[in-house]
């Protein structure tokens, strides 16, 4: 298609030459060129007018800028190979990672922003790490071409270390949709009526909202807390040989230490009813969990055993399913009632 300011030159050109051509005859029919020498500058006077035209006409109109279109791109990044993570993408925390910027449309402003509350970046490639292992975090990368404003944006989510292994609305105590994060759990007393739980909907651990609460009595001997009576769903499968950390957030209404902890196989089939604790903080080598009346982070590392040498109690496929944390208090403490709340349990594979 023609251009506007094409046309108008072309327009321009015919109208002035008809306008030169009706001037001609005029002079010739009026007699004021009767010199046939001058007559022959007439056509030469058309031309050079018409040029003048052509060249003091605007130029042609600038080629469309092409359509922008943010990108960003991992391919400089080393992936480890976890098919659990998002789409693969997963990454060490402490590991140093570029994002690239391969958007097209030649923009020449970036603004890269981070899920988590890492400082946003203006560079066209970003280089970022975490030292901690966060888990997922989204990344926002937006693209501006100042020439004609246009802008454009793209995400991906990645994963900074292990990916946890438990159900976020049970051990965060996250409710969701039909899901009531304490019914998930099975309070044992030896003295009915001693203990009770209860959903805490505020000043949850590590800047969550949710907690559960538990509440015993000075005569209630002993209390139990496990998630096991919920069936594999809401439960983990440790494998052998594989090295786990195992955390949770604990605070009381006094000072105490808690009587034990661990992380608990229970096997309820076939060849064998059982149980495999591969942690247990009983063991003398572990501290004793030290509670206080601000929340505290309890964290333990563990490794599993080969467990096909368990063949013979049902092992035999190297898995250990229904695993949960179990915790386990019976001790004296002062004051008519001990309250006790927990929060942020997580399980994960250790980041090697």
């Amino acid at each position: 298609m023609l251009s506007i300011n094409l046309l108008w030159k072309i327009v321009s050109f015919f109208c002035n030459k008809l306008i030169f051509i009706e001037l001609q005859k005029k002079f010739a029919e009026s007699g004021t060129f009767k010199n046939d020498k001058t007559m022959k500058f007439v056509p030469l006077l058309l031309t050079v007018c018409s040029l003048l035209i052509f060249s003091s006409c605007e130029k042609e109109d600038p080629k469309p800028l092409d359509t922008l279109k943010a990108k960003i791109d991992v391919s400089a990044i080393t992936f480890l190979t976890d098919l659990s993570a998002i789409d693969g993408r997963r990454i060490r925390a402490g590991q140093s990672i570029t994002l690239g910027d391969g958007s097209t449309g030649a923009p020449d402003k970036w603004e890269w922003k981070f899920s988590d509350g890492t400082a946003s970046k203006s560079t066209k490639d970003a280089t970022v790490s975490w030292p901690d292992a966060i888990g997922q975090v989204t990344i926002t990368l937006t693209v501006t071409r100042t020439a004609d404003g246009a802008t454009d944006t793209d995400e991906v989510m990645i994963q900074v270390g292990p990916v946890e292994i438990l159900d976020r609305a049970v051990y965060g105590f996250e409710p969701r949709t039909n899901l009531v994060p304490v019914d998930k759990w099975y309070l044992w007393t030896p003295n009915d009526g001693t203990v009770s739980k209860s959903l805490q909907v505020s000043d949850g651990a590590n800047g969550t909202t949710h907690s559960i609460k538990l509440t015993a009595a000075s005569n209630y001997g002993e209390l139990q807390l496990r998630p096991h009576e919920n069936g594999q769903e809401f439960l983990a499968s440790l494998k052998s040989n594989k090295t786990y950390v195992f955390s949770f957030y604990m605070k009381a209404n006094q000072a105490f230490t808690l009587s034990e902890v661990s992380v608990l196989n229970v096997k309820n089939d076939d060849p064998k009813e059982g149980w495999y604790t591969p942690l247990w903080t009983g063991d003398p080598a572990i501290a004793d969990p030290g509670v206080t009346t601000s929340w505290k982070k309890f964290s333990y590392e563990f490794t599993v055993a080969d467990l096909s040498t368990f063949a013979d109690v049902g092992y035999s496929d190297g898995v250990a399913n229904n695993t949960g944390p179990f915790f386990k208090h019976f001790a004296a403490f002062t004051g008519a009632e001990l309250v006790v709340w927990i929060d942020e349990i997580s399980l994960k594979e250790k980041d090697l």
